[in-house]
C-alpha cells in the first residue's frame, strides 16, 4: 500500500498592513517540472490557514462574478498526455480543474478518495488483492461528465490505453504494468497489474493523474487531440475556450459535488511570464491573484494596502541538471566534469543569496529527488559537497585535463565551455546563473547561458534531449517514486517517440532496477532501504546537482477577492486549486 505522508509547515501571510515575518519551511514521486515551469508529473499538497480578510457575506449572496488571475508559464497545448504536460502551469491552470481523477491529495498531502469514487481502495475493504495485485476504483453513481453522461469504468480503460497508444507520450511509468482494466460493472474499474505497484494511487490521480472521458475520441492515439480545447469536464470548471492570450474557465452546472461547485460565474488566465510584469499586474489591480515562483525582494513588493500573500514550503525542488547526451555540451557525459562542477560551485551561498531572504528556514537541499518535510524519504546524500576548489581541480587534473593559457581547462583542445538554459525572465533563475558564473570564474570552467521561454525549454527542448545544462525544478509527491527521473526506459528517444521525463539522459542499470524495486515494495521500511540507495547512486555519479527546495508563494487582491485564499499554497495542485471556494469582494 501507498505511504501517504503529511506535510508538516509553518506559514505565515504578509502583505497588506502585517507586519509578521514570511518565515516558512518546506515541499516527493518525484516530479512535475513536471517543472515549474516544473517540469510535471509529481507531488504533495500542504495547507495553511488563509490570512486573508473573509467578507461577511454568506451563502448564495457570494455567487456570481469573475475574476482575472496571472499565469507564470503558458503551456503550447493542453493535452495532457503528451509534453505538454511537462509543465505545471498545465496542471494548475487548466487540467486541475478540468479533468477528474481517481484517488487525490488533500490539503495536508495525504491520498484520499476524490469525488469520483464511494472510497478509497485498501488491502482492509478488499479492494486491493495482493496475489495478483489489483486495484478496485468504485466510481460513485452520480459521478458525471459535464453532458450529464456517467463516469465508468471504460473511461479507466481509455485512459489507460491512451497513455500507453499515444505518440510522444510524456511518460508511461506505472502505467505500463497494468495488464488489464476489467470494465463488467460500469461503476468498477478493476484494475490488474504484472506486480505489485506501490505508487498506484498516483496513476488516473495523486498529484498529475487525470481521467479522460473515452467516448470523445475515436483513437486511442490521442497526440493530435487536446491541442487548443477540452469541450467536456469532469471537474468542478468548464474549458471554455482556450488560447496564447488567455484561458477562460466558467462554472460546470454538472458537477456533482456541491461542496466543490464554483462560487464565481467565470475565471479567466492571462499569461504573464516575465516576474516584474507579473507583480505589477497584481499591484495594479490587472489581475486579482498570482501564483508566482519567490524571488528576493518579492515579498517586499507585495507588501502593500490591498494586497495579501501567503508563502510556505511547496513541492517542487530545484537543481542543475546535465542533460549526459547533450548535442551542445557533449562532456556533461562525464562524470569527472559533472562533479568537478559540484564542488567548484558554493551551493551555501546560492541558498543564501537567492532562497534564505525569501524563505529563511530552508536550507541546501542534500538529497537527490525529495524534499525533506514529506515522508523520511530525504537523506543526507550530498552533505558532503561543498565547495572546494582544490578538490575540483584534483578530479579534473586525474581526468585529463588541464589550464590553457587562459585559465580555462581543456583536454585533447576541448575547453570546458557548458551551455546552460533556464526560463528567460526568471528573475531567481537567472540571478543564479549569475553567481555561479562569478564562483567559478577564476576556477577555470565557462558557461554559455542561453535561455528559452518556459513552453519552448519544457515541451520542446527537453522532450528531444536539445539542451546543455538545465536550471529548472522537479514537482514532488507523497510517494517516493523517482521512476520517471531515473529509469533508463524513461530518457526521451526517437525509439520511444520522445516519451519519459529522464531528461537527464541518465542511462544507469543500476539505479534503473532499484527505481524498479522500489515501486514492487508495499513494505515502508524497505522501501526506504532502496530509497536511500537509489540517493546514494545518484550521490556517487553526480547525476544532478541538487540545490533547494522552493516554498510556494499565493498572492492576491483582498480588496476584490475573499474565501480561503491561500489554503493550497503548498499543493500540488497550486495556490488556485480550490477556487471554487473564491467569491468577488463588493
Amino acid at each position: 500500500m501507498v505511504v501517504a505522508s503529511g506535510v508538516l509547515l509553518v506559514a505565515t501571510a504578509c502583505g497588506g498592513d502585517d507586519d509578521a515575518p514570511a518565515d516558512a519551511p518546506g515541499d516527493g514521486p518525484a516530479t512535475t517540472e513536471r517543472t515549474d515551469d516544473a517540469t510535471t508529473p509529481q507531488d504533495s499538497a500542504a495547507g495553511q490557514d488563509s490570512a486573508a480578510p473573509q467578507d461577511s457575506v454568506t451563502g448564495d449572496d457570494r455567487d456570481g462574478g469573475s475574476a482575472v488571475f496571472a499565469a507564470e508559464q503558458w503551456p503550447e497545448c493542453l493535452n495532457p498526455v503528451t509534453s505538454c504536460a511537462n509543465a505545471s502551469w498545465l496542471v494548475w491552470s487548466v487540467t486541475a480543474h478540468v479533468l477528474p481523477r481517481l484517488m487525490e491529495l488533500d490539503v495536508d498531502g495525504n491520498y484520499q478518495a476524490s469525488p469520483v469514487l464511494v472510497e478509497a481502495p485498501s488491502l482492509d475493504n478488499g479492494l486491493i488483492t495482493e496475489e495478483p495485485f489489483t486495484v478496485t476504483f468504485p466510481i460513485r453513481d452520480d459521478a458525471v461528465w459535464s453532458d450529464g453522461s456517467p463516469i465508468t469504468s471504460e473511461d479507466v480503460r481509455f485512459t489507460w490505453r491512451a497513455i500507453l497508444d499515444t505518440t510522444g507520450t510524456l511518460s508511461t511509468a506505472g502505467v505500463d504494468l497494468i495488464t488489464d482494466v476489467d470494465t463488467s460493472d460500469p461503476k468498477a474499474a478493476v484494475v490488474t497489474f504484472s506486480e505489485p505497484y506501490a505508487p498506484w494511487a498516483d496513476l488516473f490521480g495523486g498529484g498529475t493523474g487525470f481521467l479522460l472521458k473515452a467516448d470523445e475520441f475515436t483513437s486511442t492515439d490521442v497526440a493530435d487531440e487536446l491541442l487548443d480545447a477540452i469541450e467536456w469536464s469532469g471537474g468542478p470548471w468548464m474549458l471554455d475556450s482556450w488560447g496564447a492570450e488567455e484561458a477562460v474557465l466558467v462554472r460546470n452546472d454538472a458537477y456533482w459535488d456541491a461542496d466543490r461547485v464554483p462560487l464565481l460565474d467565470q475565471v479567466t488566465f492571462v499569461p504573464r511570464e516575465d516576474t516584474d510584469t507579473e507583480i505589477i499586474a497584481l499591484q495594479t489591480g490587472e489581475v486579482a491573484a498570482i501564483f508566482p515562483q519567490p524571488s528576493p525582494g518579492i515579498t517586499e513588493r507585495l507588501d502593500q494596502d490591498g494586497i495579501d500573500s501567503q508563502i510556505a514550503g511547496g513541492v517542487v525542488f530545484e537543481g542543475l541538471w546535465p542533460n549526459q547526451r547533450s548535442p551542445q555540451s557533449p562532456i556533461l557525459a562525464e562524470q569527472a566534469v559533472r562533479e568537478a562542477l559540484a564542488f567548484a560551485i558554493d551551493r551555501q551561498e546560492i541558498f543564501d543569496t537567492v532562497m534564505a531572504p525569501i524563505f529563511p528556514d530552508g536550507g541546501v537541499l542534500q538529497c537527490a529527488g525529495w524534499v525533506p518535510t514529506v515522508g523520511d524519504w530525504c537523506g543526507d546524500d550530498f552533505a558532503d559537497v561543498t565547495q572546494d576548489v582544490d578538490r575540483a581541480a584534483q578530479i579534473l587534473t586525474e581526468a585529463g585535463w588541464a589550464r590553457n593559457d587562459d585559465g580555462v581547462w581543456e583536454r585533447d583542445g576541448t575547453p570546458l565551455v557548458i551551455v546552460w538554459n533556464t526560463v528567460a525572465g526568471n528573475t531567481r533563475r537567472e540571478d543564479v546563473q549569475a553567481l555561479v558564473q562569478e564562483q567559478v570564474a577564476g576556477f577555470g570552467i565557462r558557461f554559455e547561458i542561453e535561455n528559452y521561454d518556459a513552453g519552448e525549454l519544457f515541451q520542446n527542448r527537453l522532450p528531444t534531449l536539445d539542451f546543455g545544462m538545465g536550471l529548472y525544478a522537479q514537482v514532488a509527491s507523497p510517494d517516493p517514486s523517482v521512476t520517471t527521473l531515473y529509469d533508463r526506459s524513461q530518457i526521451p528517444s526517437d525509439e520511444n517517440g520522445f516519451s519519459g521525463q529522464n531528461s537527464m539522459a541518465w542511462d544507469s542499470e543500476t539505479v534503473t532496477d532499484l527505481v524498479r524495486l522500489s515501486d514492487r515494495q508495499l513494505d515502508p521500511a524497505e522501501r526506504l532501504e532502496t530509497i536511500r540507495a537509489i540517493g546514494a547512486e545518484v550521490r556517487a555519479d553526480m547525476a544532478w546537482i541538487p540545490l533547494y527546495q522552493l516554498p510556494n508563494l499565493t498572492a492576491w487582491r483582498s480588496d476584490q477577492l475573499g474565501g480561503p485564499i491561500g489554503d493550497w499554497t503548498s499543493s500540488t495542485y497550486g495556490g488556485f486549486s480550490n477556487m471554487y471556494d473564491w467569491y468577488v469582494v463588493e
